[in-house]
């Protein structure tokens, strides 16, 4: 809800203060002074906490893990309060980062999943112990939950760790989560005495689980997902407005955005503007030969084969597939939706999405005199 807006952040925060068999630093070197790495982070949809270990070491780390997360004791609460206004300070004061909490506000404005993941200053200082509690005993149930184990281990042997660790989390239904999100085509402008406008589109996207979705992940690789995409080539390397220009692909459980971010000179933002929308009219009207779309799709799925060199990788993707399809979705499956999308798929993607009537934009910046508008 809007007043405890960043309240699931502040929670993963919490759970590193302490246990009642584990002060804050015992936590920390139970991991560490064994060689691994114990951290979390919170996304829009979800929060992570894990830990990376030794393969000897697996068994502390899933004791480590469910410890945290059933006793917290929620200690220095203040004292995080304030680390926390801190990091939002840091993000406002960041503005190529701050622009996408600011589009996120603009695309959703009546939805938490529009609210930034840290909340804002008057939340978090408004949010309090009992809220903390309530909010972690209704949402953090077995049902909402996927324990995932990835490297050198035996299933048996981790799967009786796992039920001793988190088997007594108490059962019981979560409360009905928030209506559809509504994507709200406005235009957001900041102005701001920095050195450059920081620019944010947003088209309507997809659901990370609906048919065709591949289609928005090869249409922002060949948008502006790379050195070698459309966005990239124009705006850096032909006209030289931009040392970051990209696109981007945001799907979640019941929606997503395709979404655009360039950092330009105030003088430079009008035609910043009007070449990428040429550039998504010229996907609109051509179709994308057979070598572009070739080399996007591979391009993906060498992005996605290398990245399972990682089992930090590995872990995130495996738990996101059980989220959201229930599931573990295999790699040649995810390879072949990639190979299915043709080049007239792109362009019918890209005559329904990359149009100016279809777009929510947030700038921040210092804006050029004449003011500024989306091209008609």
């Amino acid at each position: 809800a809007p007043e405890v807006a960043g309240i699931s952040h502040f929670l993963e925060h919490l759970f590193f203060k302490g246990t009642p068999t584990r002060p804050a630093r015992q936590i920390m070197e139970a991991i560490e002074m064994r060689g691994g790495q114990m951290n979390a982070f919170t996304s829009r949809e979800y929060t992570c906490l894990y830990a990376k270990t030794l393969d000897r070491d697996i068994g502390v780390a899933i004791d480590v893990l469910s410890d945290i997360l059933k006793n917290p004791t929620y200690d220095d609460l203040d004292k995080e309060r304030n680390v926390i206004l801190e990091e939002i300070a840091t993000i406002i004061d960041t503005p190529d980062e701050y622009i996408h909490d600011v589009l996120g506000e603009t695309v959703w404005p009546d939805h938490p999943l529009g609210r930034p993941i840290s909340g804002y200053e008057e939340s978090v200082s408004a949010t309090h112990i009992e809220h903390i509690r309530a909010y972690k005993e209704s949402w953090y149930r077995p049902k909402q939950m996927a324990v995932v184990i990835v490297g050198n281990i035996e299933f048996e042997p981790v799967l009786r760790l796992v039920r001793e660790a988190f088997g007594s989390i108490a059962t019981g239904e979560t409360p009905p989560h928030t209506g559809m999100p509504e994507f709200s085509f406005t235009m957001n402008v900041l102005e701001r005495d920095i050195a450059q406008n920081h620019l944010a589109l947003a088209f309507p996207g997809t659901a990370v689980t609906a048919e065709g979705r591949y289609r928005y992940d090869l249409l922002s690789s060949i948008f502006g997902g790379g050195s070698t995409s459309r966005l990239f080539d124009t705006i850096r390397e032909k006209e030289g407005l931009a040392y970051a220009i990209y696109s981007y692909n945001s799907p979640y459980l019941r929606t997503g955005t395709l979404g655009v971010y360039a950092g330009v000179g105030h003088e430079n933002l009008d035609k910043t503007v009007r070449l990428v929308f040429e550039e998504a009219r010229k996907l609109q009207d051509t179709l994308v030969n057979a070598d572009e779309l070739d080399g996007n799709r591979q391009q993906l799925k060498g992005g996605l084969l290398m990245a399972l060199e990682s089992t930090f990788n590995r872990m995130s993707r495996m738990a996101r597939a059980w989220m959201f399809f229930g599931r573990i979705v295999p790699v040649s499956e995810i390879l072949e939706g990639i190979d299915s999308v043709s080049a007239s798929e792109i362009q019918k993607l890209a005559q329904e999405s990359l149009n100016p009537q279809t777009c929510a934009g947030a700038v921040l910046g210092p804006l050029p005199a004449n003011g500024f508008a989306l091209p008609v």
